[in-house]
């Protein structure tokens, strides 16, 4: 899902005034605001382009981020939080039709599979 939003579309829109190295900082200004206060933002084309962000940003690095590391645990929180919406239109990205191309109920079962992974880490605690 973090690959069918177009999280640079969105931002050049938020903040057109912003040049690529702004935006990359302003990102990181939100991604650290949604650690620190666990709170979903207002709009959800927002909570679409901060998913987008991390899933680029980490499949341009090449790997995705360790378990339990706060990085995968914001992946975790944005996925279970819009799985279930539509991509807002305006804002899809080319990869987009992957994203709806999925078999039938996977997006059910990652869901499952996350609900699962954070069961087990909080019966570890």
């Amino acid at each position: 899902m973090g690959s069918a939003f177009d999280w640079h579309a969105y931002t050049q829109k938020v903040w057109p005034e912003a040049d690529t190295v702004t935006l990359h900082a302003k990102m990181g200004e939100e991604i650290k605001d949604l650690q620190t206060s666990s709170k979903l933002r207002v709009v959800v084309e927002r909570n679409f382009a901060l998913n987008s962000y991390l899933h680029r940003n980490f499949h341009h690095w090449g790997y995705l981020p360790a378990a339990y590391t706060e990085w995968w645990y914001d992946m975790l929180f944005l996925y279970l939080h819009l799985y279930r919406l539509p991509v807002p239109v305006t804002y899809r990205h080319a990869l987009y039709t992957s994203w709806v191309g999925r078999p039938k109920g996977a997006a059910e079962v990652a869901a499952a599979e996350i609900r699962q992974a954070l069961k087990r880490k909080q019966l570890v605690n």
